[in-house]
């Protein structure tokens, strides 16, 4: 399922956030600290129906709180997934939540995470002929225990999608309970390339299912664009000699626990080539390649594109990833605050027809009624045009 229109409520900085219309291909451009990255983690929740693995990830990226002591019960401000909330605080009323989903979507089709006060009422029972005491989980009333001494036992998360509504039990994560969550099925593929390069034990693991497959071959000539006699790539065993290297190079070197590294063979060379020594361009656009398929039906997720591509070679990227995700039905999303790639983005968004591709800024709005929030300005196909002609300012 892509998305058509985007609809951020209430989480971080983006306190009502929309984007009015979305392509197959869509680039958010923004200055630091604009809320772009945030719209790729809200996406990543979306796509992955807030599993609770998922939400710990993304804290633990921040240094934010995503667990409690065993057996403590946190403090009201001090709880896991606090800061995902704007302002980070949970709300104080009962109805305020995290949305996520299409503007003017149908309520259930619309990912809420919401944050309650529970505490446990007693009730008897009788089963088999005996009457028995059991306890049961209720939702308090915020005001109730903000001004009338209500006294709560727990906090939670509810999280629902598609009519289906789980409970996180936020007091309880201390890492090993187990946790049953939506079905699979419920969720969409998703892939998120950060700004950092991913290990490359990762990367071989991506690359062993489909070196053999048509994806393989789009990755090869993938590759090709940045180095044109590229002819060939394997994952090998990792054997670094580290009998000269500095003593700081052998303990990150051996810390790590490399199992496989990638080499490379070109036309030009008479043996193989570590992939490392061909510099960062090449990295990235195998982390990007290798990422691309397991989006397949889903959301490609790519944070500050530009990283380690020179500015000549982008274009030839995009119009790579363009291809790709009309041919694997990926929606991809990433962000950029470079003009270089807002160029090149352009140039291939107008050229692609078949293809929409969508430009939107993200950044705080100068009118006095929007109170200073975040919003989105969306260029369409006109605008993108406008951009390869004249140096827009959309950044």
């Amino acid at each position: 399922m892509h998305l058509k229109s985007l609809h951020i409520k209430n989480f971080r900085a983006l306190e009502d956030f929309q984007v009015s219309k979305l392509g197959r291909v869509n680039l958010i451009v923004g200055k630091n600290n604009s809320g772009k990255s945030s719209v790729l983690e809200a996406l990543r929740i979306y796509a992955g129906n807030a599993n609770p693995n998922l939400l710990e990830e993304i804290a633990f990226g921040h240094d934010e709180k995503y667990r409690v002591n065993d057996g403590a019960l946190a403090d009201y401000a001090d709880i896991p997934f606090v800061d995902f909330f704007s302002g980070r605080l949970f709300p104080l009323d009962d109805e305020s939540s995290i949305l996520i989903g299409e503007v003017d979507d149908e309520p259930q089709k619309t990912l809420e995470i919401k944050h309650f006060l529970m505490g446990m009422a007693h009730e008897n029972v009788e089963r088999d002929g005996e009457a028995r005491l059991i306890e049961r989980p209720i939702i308090l009333s915020k005001y109730a225990v903000a001004h009338d001494g209500v006294d709560y036992d727990m906090q939670a998360l509810i999280v629902s999608k598609n009519g289906n509504s789980k409970l996180l039990n936020l007091d309880s994560l201390t890492g090993r309970r187990p946790r049953q969550w939506f079905e699979a099925s419920d969720g969409l593929p998703s892939s998120y390339i950060p700004t950092q390069f991913i290990s490359m034990d990762a990367l071989a693991d991506l690359w062993d299912p489909i070196q053999f497959s048509e994806h393989g071959d789009f990755v090869r000539e993938g590759l090709k664009l940045i180095a044109d006699d590229f002819e060939h790539l394997a994952f090998v065993k990792a054997e670094p000699d580290l009998s000269r290297a500095p003593q700081g190079l052998i303990a990150r070197t051996m810390s790590s626990n490399l199992r496989r590294t990638a080499m490379v063979k070109l036309r030009s060379m008479n043996k193989p080539i570590p992939l490392n020594s061909m510099g960062d361009g090449m990295l990235r656009v195998l982390q990007l390649l290798l990422k691309i398929f397991p989006a397949k039906g889903g959301f490609l997720l790519i944070d500050e594109f530009e990283n380690g591509l020179h500015y000549s070679v982008q274009e030839k990227i995009w119009r790579h990833l363009f291809d790709l995700a009309e041919k694997l039905n990926i929606q991809i999303f990433a962000t950029t605050h470079s003009w270089d790639c807002i160029e090149s983005f352009a140039k291939v968004a107008v050229e692609k027809t078949s293809t929409e591709g969508v430009l939107f800024r993200v950044g705080r709005s100068v009118r006095t009624s929007d109170q200073g929030r975040v919003i989105a300005t969306v260029f369409d196909e006109q605008k993108l045009f406008n951009i390869t002609q004249s140096d827009v300012e959309v950044r």
